[in-house]
C-alpha cells in the first residue's frame, strides 16, 4: 500500500509540474526582460557621425527629394557650429531650396537623437533639440556653383535655439 501511495503522489506531482509550465514560463520572462533596450539618458555620448550620415541619406531619399545630389556636413565643436551642405541638381526650382534645407536640418537632428535620447526630435515647425545647442550653417546650391559661394541660394547661419526660418539668400547674384 505504501508503494501504491508513493507512486500516486509522485505521478500527481509530476502531472502538476508539467501542466503548470512553471519552468518554461520563467525562462520566457527572463528572455523578454533581457531583450528590452536600455533607453536611459547617458552623459558624454560620442555620436557616430558616419551613422548620422547614413541615416540622413536614408531619410532624404531620391523619391521625396528628387533634386538632391549628395549630402555633406561638418561638425565644428570648437565653434559650436555644424555645417549642413546639400548641392542640388541644376534644374531644382529655387523656391524648393529652403524646403530641402529644413528637411536636412530635421533629418540631421533626428539621426543624432537616435543615438542620444536627450535630443528632442524635430517637429513641423521645429528643427529639433540638436539645433537648440548648436548654430546651423546651412548651404543649398546648384551643383554647378560648388566653387562659387556667392551663388548659393541658401547660405545662412541659424543661431542655436532661434529656430529661424531658412530663406533664399537675398544677396544672390544671378
Amino acid at each position: 500500500m505504501n508503494l501504491k501511495k508513493i507512486i500516486i503522489i509522485s505521478f500527481a506531482a509530476v502531472l502538476a509540474v508539467v501542466s503548470t509550465g512553471c519552468v518554461e514560463r520563467e525562462i520566457v520572462i527572463n528572455k523578454a526582460i533581457q531583450d528590452i533596450p536600455d533607453v536611459t539618458i547617458k552623459e558624454d555620448i560620442e555620436i557616430d557621425w558616419e551613422q548620422v550620415m547614413e541615416d540622413c541619406e536614408a531619410l532624404l531619399s531620391g523619391d521625396e527629394y528628387p533634386y538632391g545630389c549628395y549630402l555633406d556636413f561638418a561638425v565644428h565643436d570648437d565653434e559650436n557650429t555644424t555645417e549642413i551642405i546639400w548641392p542640388v541638381k541644376n534644374e531644382c526650382p529655387v523656391e524648393e531650396m529652403p524646403e530641402y534645407a529644413a528637411a536636412y536640418a530635421k533629418a540631421f537632428n533626428d539621426a543624432v537623437a537616435v543615438q542620444d535620447f536627450s535630443v528632442k526630435l524635430s517637429e513641423d515647425d521645429y528643427y529639433g533639440g540638436y539645433w537648440d545647442e548648436h548654430d546651423m550653417d546651412v548651404q543649398v546650391y546648384y551643383e554647378k556653383d560648388i566653387m562659387e559661394p556667392e551663388k548659393y541660394y541658401v547660405n545662412q547661419i541659424v543661431p542655436a535655439g532661434s529656430n529661424d526660418p531658412i530663406i533664399i539668400n537675398p544677396n544672390i547674384e544671378e
